[in-house]
């Protein structure tokens, strides 16, 4: 099994446990989800919104466990176009390891990544591969894909306006 199906698995399991929190969850189509970057809709807490849900990311593939210090932020996807957090649903749901799961507000995280992104006039990392640089952009140009996205720090995430954190 390859290290995509891998993730895809995994994130089909990580949608399944979020989708429970959810009155009425409906699970997004293929087009839905890769379209327009959501992945469940459902009432929570008497609200109907939509949710893009991101598991726990290592920061190098060969990294032994997950970390939680900062997301992962896909603002160009792999054939060119808007990533996830330039999308259609209302808030990104995040695992964390630190409480279950941090709901940010998508618009809000996207001005507050964009603006960051803009200071340092999209730069990428001076850094070495395996140190991950908050802001900075990255990309998969060498293997071929159009993606670009940064590391932004859950602290960061965690300050913006309209969050959740979500216990058990």
């Amino acid at each position: 099994m390859t290290y995509q199906q891998k993730a895809g698995e995994k994130a089909k399991i990580d949608e399944a446990e979020f989708a429970k929190r959810l009155e009425n969850p409906v699970m997004a189509t293929y087009q839905q989800n890769t379209r327009e970057h959501w992945d469940v809709q459902g009432t929570l807490e008497g609200q109907l919104s939509k949710f893009e849900v991101k598991g726990l990311k290592r920061f190098n593939h060969k990294d032994a466990e997950p970390q939680d210090a900062m997301a992962c932020v896909e603002y160009i996807g792999n054939a060119g176009y808007p990533g996830w957090v330039r999308g259609k649903s209302d808030y990104i749901a995040f695992k964390r390891i630190k409480y279950p799961w941090l709901l940010a507000n998508r618009q809000q995280l996207w001005e507050m990544v964009e603006s960051k992104l803009k200071e340092r006039n999209y730069s990428p990392s001076l850094q070495p591969w395996y140190k991950k640089e908050p802001y900075a952009t990255y990309d998969r140009s060498y293997f071929g894909n159009k993606d670009k996205y940064c590391w932004v720090p859950f602290d960061d995430i965690e300050a913006l306006k309209d969050i959740k954190k979500l216990e058990k």
